[in-house]
C-alpha cells in the first residue's frame, strides 16, 4: 500500500450536534468525549458502580445513573464558545428543574460517544 500523501488525510473530528435548549438560553452542541474525557467517565463509571454498605448491585447501578449523567453532559454539552455549558453541579440542578431536557442531551451525548454501543471494543 502507497505512503499517504498530506492532503489525502481524512479530517479527524468527533461527531456533533447542535440542540435547542429554551431553558439554557438557545442552541447547544453536544459533542462525542475525546479519550481523555472517555477515559475519566469509565473511572467514575467504575466508582459509582461498586455497591455502598448496605446497597444492593441493582441500587448501586440506579444510583450510578443518576450520578453520571451531570459528568456527562458537563464532557458533551458546550456553549458556543466550544466550552462546558455547565459544572456538573449545575447539570443536577438543571437535571432536576428540566428532566425531560436532561434525557434528551444524555441520550444524544450517550449515542455521540460511543456508549452502550454493542459493537465498541
Amino acid at each position: 500500500m502507497p505512503l499517504i500523501q498530506r492532503e489525502a488525510v481524512a479530517p479527524m473530528a468527533l461527531p456533533r450536534e447542535e440542540h435547542p435548549v429554551p431553558e439554557a438560553g438557545g442552541d447547544v452542541v453536544v459533542q462525542g468525549m475525546d479519550l481523555a474525557q472517555f477515559q475519566r467517565f469509565a473511572a467514575a463509571q467504575r466508582r459509582a458502580a461498586e455497591p455502598r454498605e448496605g446497597e444492593t448491585d441493582a441500587e448501586a447501578r440506579e444510583r450510578s445513573g443518576v450520578e453520571l449523567v451531570p459528568l456527562l453532559l458537563h464532557l458533551c454539552v458546550q456553549a458556543g464558545d466550544g466550552q462546558p455549558l455547565y459544572s456538573p453541579s449545575e447539570w443536577g440542578a438543571f437535571a432536576r428543574l428540566h428532566p425531560d431536557r436532561t434525557v434528551l442531551l444524555a441520550e444524544a451525548a450517550t449515542r455521540l460517544s460511543g456508549l452502550g454501543d454493542e459493537k465498541k471494543a
